[in-house]
């Protein structure tokens, strides 16, 4: 407002000067332009990346099945979908019955063949002289216990039966009630409820049918270990007995590897049967979250018990250009971004593979690793990986409105030079849509015009209302007039 006053005082002076006197009129100075209101700001050093995106989908570094060794009914079950789990933690454990059975069968069989070593070495070193009749009785009773034996396995064989036979009947019972209940339950005469109690205990008459003749199975293995002991046993004696002292020790010796035998195979049934009962525990192989569980207590285990996620690194695989496989590296660092994330949405990778060949359409499949140490990242997220093509570190970096483009010279900037705009041309470097790296014409130390520079000329007066970011204030005005405007003239607003 100040200066249109003083144009306004002086229009008003000159034309009393030219009606006094009848002097030549003289001419009307020219008004002064208006400055252009701007911000300024310095550039930057910053380090910018040309960049390509390709999308992917995030996915775990490792996932485990986990199956029990062993078949069985479900005896107990420890985590749900969605609990962390420590590797070794106890997922799920099988009901061990019938194998602690089988390992009492077997280190029964165990016991006959160490007491048919013993007895084996004895003969040995009692195959010749006058220790003949002291081999010979120690041959008997060797003979003795092993029909004691017998004797005994034959009558767990019988218990076994009995329980078979008593266990038939409970089955016979529970299924002909079963079926009883299910012809009225399908004529409306017996609720749900009563159907399936009569469901359940067909069930656990069924599998007590299947315990007690496993029982049985193996009690009549039993029964054969102590009739191989037992003829065993009576060939030694034959042996003292019948043969010549020089051929008494050659049977006895082969009798002591047929012991031996005999004692190695029955360890090795131990040893498998402890095996079977370690395998009723079922664990898992590493540390992660449960992703699924498929058994349930009182069911029988059967196929995959439980899936377990390794989330503390993940994977993400995207199809990329030759360009792109030909520049970068195992071990190359990526950026990123997952879109679904509203906060902290970007991450770093690693590039940990790349393949040696193309897909059927000419793309490669990198793989990235990510690290998830926060579990922030979940299996199956889309997320965009982006591979710098280039780098420069460094750089001088400008908004990238604050360029212009000129036909003839090319692209350019203003920078302020005092209060006046200078046109500097400029080359340019990595554009990353927001930014702009500026390779020559400017340095940090200039002032770069970032706001209303598409209204400016070179040598265009600058009314400078922020620097980096921070208003400027304007000065203080030292001259005041109340003069009015000229008659027939407006004063400019």
């Amino acid at each position: 407002m100040k200066k249109y006053l003083r144009v306004t005082a002086a229009v008003i002076c000159m034309a009393m000067l030219a009606g006094c006197g009848g002097k030549k009129d003289m001419p009307e100075p020219e008004e002064k332009a208006e400055a252009t209101s701007v911000e300024i700001a310095n550039p930057t050093l910053n380090t910018l990346k040309d960049e390509y995106m390709y999308s992917g989908t995030i996915q775990a570094a490792e996932t485990v099945d986990v199956s029990a060794k062993v078949q069985g009914t479900v005896e107990a079950t420890y985590y749900e979908v969605g609990d962390k789990v420590s590797a070794g933690a106890v997922l799920y454990r099988i009901d061990d019955t019938d194998y602690q059975n089988a390992l009492k069968s077997a280190q029964a069989a165990l016991n006959s063949a160490n007491a048919g070593v013993q007895s084996a070495k004895t003969a040995v070193a009692t195959a010749n002289g006058a220790t003949m009749k002291t081999q010979l009785e120690s041959a008997q009773n060797a003979v003795t216990n092993a029909e004691t034996n017998l004797e005994n396995s034959k009558k767990s064989v019988s218990d076994a039966e009995v329980a078979v036979t008593n266990a038939q009947t409970a089955y016979d019972k529970a299924k002909s009630d079963y079926d009883i209940n299910q012809q009225l339950y399908d004529v409306g005469g017996l609720s749900e409820d009563a159907l399936n109690n009569t469901r359940i205990a067909f069930e656990q008459a069924e599998n007590a049918l299947t315990t007690a003749q496993n029982a049985k199975s193996k009690a009549e293995l039993g029964v054969k270990s102590a009739e191989d002991g037992l003829a065993q046993a009576k060939n030694s004696y034959a042996i003292l007995s019948k043969e010549s002292t020089a051929e008494n020790t050659r049977r006895a010796n082969d009798g002591l590897n047929t012991a031996m035998a005999s004692q190695k195979s029955a360890s090795v049934a131990v040893d498998t049967a402890k095996q079977q009962i370690a395998y009723c525990t079922v664990s898992s192989p590493i540390s992660g979250t449960v992703l699924s569980k498929n058994v349930t207590t009182g069911a029988m285990a059967a196929g995959v018990g439980y899936q377990i996620v390794d989330l503390s690194s993940l994977n993400v695989k995207v199809n990329v250009s030759e360009q792109i496989a030909a520049n970068v590296n195992t071990g190359d660092a990526v950026t990123i971004v997952v879109p679904t994330l509203s906060d902290n949405n970007t991450f770093s990778g690693t590039i940990t593979g790349i393949p040696p060949g193309a897909n059927a359409d000419g793309t490669y499949t990198v793989k990235v690793s990510i690290p998830n140490s926060t579990g922030t990242l979940k299996a199956g997220m889309f997320a965009e990986v982006y591979f710098a093509k280039s780098t420069s570190n460094n750089a001088v970096v400008v908004p990238r409105d604050a360029v212009l483009d000129d036909m003839e010279e090319g692209y350019y900037v203003f920078v302020a030079d005092g209060n006046k705009a200078k046109k500097v041309v400029v080359t340019t470097g990595i554009d990353t849509g927001d930014t702009i790296e500026l390779t020559s014409g400017i340095t940090i130390n200039d002032k770069v015009v970032v706001k209303g520079q598409t209204y400016l000329a070179d040598g265009d007066e600058l009314n400078i209302v922020a620097d980096n970011g921070v208003e400027t204030i304007a000065p203080a005005e030292n001259e005041q007039t109340t003069e009015a405007p000229a008659e027939g003239k407006e004063a400019k607003k």
